[in-house]
């Protein structure tokens, strides 16, 4: 049984006694989408809307830069990027220095759309975080960061 029961109020305890923490990490998964879909009305996925905030600091980046920034892997950002360009949000160049590399970058119509939607990114995550206390909230970006690889062990 859990040193915590809070832990497993809505979690299934699993053969080794304890919630899974894979399972915790997907419910805690669908909890940022479904506040996003409640509070984001643009169509636009988070990210969606975290490319266009990378490209709103970079002006033009490559893929993989794009990708790494935006947290997508290639088949992803590749779909995507594809999909942005069909709506008109960003424009996806050759690199004269390499052909090979494409450079994406943000339209007026990208520029526009996030404008928009920078406000209602934010009432999600004041949303998603409404039961943390700011230590909680602090703690959590840390451990997040730490377990998608974004900060030093």
């Amino acid at each position: 049984m859990s040193q915590n029961p809070s832990a497993t109020l809505a979690a299934p305890l699993w053969p080794h006694g304890d919630s899974s923490l894979m399972h915790l990490v997907r419910r805690a998964g669908q909890r940022s989408t479904s506040c996003w879909n409640q509070c984001v009305d643009t169509g636009l996925s988070a990210v969606q809307y975290a490319i266009l905030v990378v490209l709103a600091e970079e002006g033009s980046c490559d893929q993989q830069t794009l990708g790494g920034r935006a947290g997508f892997d290639k088949a992803t950002g590749t779909y995507v990027i594809d999909q942005m360009s069909k709506n008109g949000l960003v424009s996806v160049a050759t690199d004269p220095a390499n052909r090979r590399r494409k450079l994406v970058s943000m339209t007026a119509e990208g520029v526009a759309m996030m404008a928009r939607m920078v406000e209602q990114a934010k009432q999600a995550e004041t949303l998603i975080a409404a039961d943390l206390d700011a230590q909680d909230v602090s703690d959590l970006k840390r451990l997040l960061s730490k377990l998608g690889g974004l900060a030093p062990s």
